[in-house]
């Protein structure tokens, strides 16, 4: 087994997205009361963004000193974790609309599952890019 080692840049960008989704988290708590969201709603707000804000923080802090395969792993979480977010939400609303109400683990894992696929899908579809042009 391999080990990966970080560089102090990545470490840092680690940390920054794990505070800015604190901070994501203690807003999206204040912007509830005030618009009286759904519990549903705010649970998956809070939670389905954590993974996006460590992916962010560590690509702005280190997209210079990473390889061109760190990079795009970074952007196709990036891409993949907002899509995810957002379908989920949808789905949450709906749910909302139609008095159907939704554990806090089934919608955790929900919505987890679902950035996973759509992240298993991008990943896939960039190695059959990279072949293609390998190939060409």
């Amino acid at each position: 087994m391999k080990v990966q080692k970080f560089k102090s840049e990545e470490i840092f960008g680690l940390v920054l997205g794990a505070v800015l989704s604190f901070i994501m988290f203690r807003l999206s708590f204040k912007t509830s009361d005030v618009l009286h969201f759904s519990n549903q709603i705010v649970i998956w707000v809070n939670i389905g963004l954590t993974i996006f804000f460590i992916i962010l923080g560590h690509y702005i802090v280190s997209r210079k000193v990473i390889d061109e395969k760190k990079r795009i792993e970074d952007i196709i979480g990036l891409k993949s974790n907002l899509l995810g977010f957002f379908l989920w939400l949808i789905v949450i609303i709906i749910a909302t609309l139609l008095n159907i109400e939704i554990n806090k683990t089934a919608i955790i894992s929900g919505g987890y599952i679902t950035i996973l696929l759509i992240t298993l899908y991008m990943e896939k579809r960039e190695v059959k890019t990279q072949n293609l042009m390998q190939i060409n």
